[in-house]
Order: structure tokens, then sequence, then C-alpha cells
């Protein structure tokens, strides 16, 4: 495999484009769209900044607004999706306007975690201004009690391969709330306690909104809050949890739709237990997970012959 992050820096050399595009492309990183440079430990956000690692972004929230800029400037960009590469140890940044369009992927390391941190607390609200929005290899980290992520009315929000630490008594790693909303992905994600074994307060993962949510995947990922994960909203469609490990201190997985397709997970909880006070979710929709805790280890759903 082609080492991107290396030749990001260098340059391509010959007969490598074409392995290199594909690679991109595969990531979803920028193919057709424009890249951006952020370094909060080094650059200026300046207009002539953030085009190289020579000269990059100061911060992530004025790459993302000179990416939303574009993205909006004329039909060329409507259809195109950028990326900003972001190198530093702890960015800390409360985001308050989402990139649109766009795939934040961090490089780089940040002593000993092999993913760039964003430190702070995230608000947005969706409806037709928060679409497509993706964040790749960053590790996320509350300084105050709000959940790290809080989103309304989402229109596309995806994260892989990044960590979530509950800190500062962080309720939420992700809240989802408004009147409607769709699309989000978590995969290969992990959601955990800081070093003082504190998780997310209420829930790791919030799906509250009002009415209908859409296309939901949570997959491959390690997920650790007093609740797990809560769907509390009238109904789901295209809902899926699967390949995960849910570690609780009550339910692991609260579904209140009764629509989310619960498939191979390991489902943990920290205190006596039994299948029934562990998982609030329809056996209909679910196949092949383990529920598991202090005094009983048994299938989910129960498999009688």
């Amino acid at each position: 495999m082609i080492e991107i992050k290396k030749h990001v820096a260098q340059g391509f050399g010959k007969g490598e484009l074409y392995d290199i595009l594909v690679q991109l492309q595969n990531m979803g990183l920028a193919v057709g769209g424009e890249v951006y440079f952020v370094d909060c430990n080094f650059g200026s956000d300046s207009p002539q900044f953030g085009n190289s690692w020579s000269t990059p972004f100061k911060t992530l929230a004025y790459a993302i607004t000179v990416s939303n800029a574009n993205i909006a400037a004329g039909a060329a960009g409507w259809a195109s999706r950028n990326s900003i590469l972001l190198k530093g140890d702890s960015c800390e940044e409360d985001l308050t306007v989402p990139p649109v369009k766009c795939d934040v992927i961090g490089v780089g390391s940040n002593d000993a975690f092999n993913k760039t941190e964003i430190k702070g607390e995230h608000a947005w609200t969706g409806s037709g201004t928060l679409m497509s929005s993706g964040f790749y290899n960053i590790q996320f980290v509350n300084d105050g009690a709000a959940a790290i992520f809080t989103v309304a009315d989402l229109t596309g929000l995806y994260f892989g391969d990044c960590d979530f630490v509950a800190e500062a008594d962080s309720i939420h790693a992700i809240h989802i709330t408004g009147t409607t909303g769709h699309d989000l992905k978590v995969i290969n994600c992990r959601m955990i306690n800081d070093e003082y074994d504190d998780p997310f307060d209420t829930a790791a993962i919030l799906i509250a909104t009002t009415t209908t949510f859409w296309n939901l995947e949570i997959k491959d990922s390690f997920i650790e809050g007093d609740i797990g994960i809560k769907i509390d909203t009238t109904n789901l469609r295209n809902g899926i949890l699967q390949n995960c490990t849910v570690v609780a201190e009550d339910l692991c997985l609260d579904d209140d739709s009764n629509d989310l397709l619960v498939v191979k997970n390991t489902f943990i909880q920290k205190s006596a237990n039994s299948t029934n006070d562990m998982l609030d979710y329809n056996v209909n929709l679910a196949a092949g997970n383990i529920a598991t805790g202090e005094t009983n280890t048994n299938d989910a759903p129960v498999v009688a012959n």
C-alpha cells in the first residue's frame, strides 16, 4: 500500500498517482474537491495560507469556513467533496459550524496517541446547513459537562476510526436532537471513560428526534456509558447496530422505537444482570448477540429449539 501520509508531505512518485487516487477515493478524501491543511501548533488563519504544510491554517474553524465558502461558491463546487487535513496535539475549539460536504482527517500524532485531538463541545443546527460532514482518525475530548456533539435536524454525519473520551462529566458523546434527521454513521470508533473511570453520564449515543430518524449505522465500535445507546424517537428507519461491544452501568441498549436491527453484538453490564434489565429492544429484529455481566451470560435473544 502507498503511504498516503508520506506523499501528502513529499509529493507523488512516478507511477504512483493512480494508486494514490484510488486510495484517496476509497478513504473518502477529496477527489475533485479542495484539500486544506491545518496545524494547531503552527499556522495562520489568513486567506493566503492553508494550501500546504509549509503554510497551514491555525484553526479548524477557519478552515471549515473557507471550505464551506468554496462548496457554496458556484455549481462547480456543489457536488464536490473537500478534505481538511488536521495536525496538532490538542486543538482546543468549540465548533459552531459544521464542515459541509467535507471530510476532516486527523494526521500526525498527539503524544502517546496516534490521533489528533479536538478538545471542546460542538453544537450544530442542521435543517439544510449540516450536509454530509465526515471526521476520521480524530480523538474528541470534552472540557465541560455538555455533550461532545449536539446536532439538531441532522442531514449527514460520519465518524470513522474516532475516539470520544468522557471528561468533565460529559453527558453524551453524540446527541442527535430536533424534529427529524437522517444519516449518522459511527464505524470503528471508541466511546470510552476518562482516566478516572467516569463514563458518559446519561448515554454515550442518544438519538432523540421528535419524529422519524432515517439511516443509523453503528458498527465495529466500543461504546461505554451509564447507558450505552438510547434511541428515544418514535420511529427509526434503516437502523443497524452490528459487531459492537457495549458496556454500561444501566441498560446497554434502550431502543424505544423498536425498529433497530441488533446483530452480533456483545453487551456487558457492570452489575448483577439479566437480559431483561440490560436490553430494551425488539427481539424480532435481533440475532447472534451475547449479553453478559456479573451474574449471567445469555444469548440475546434467547435461542430455543
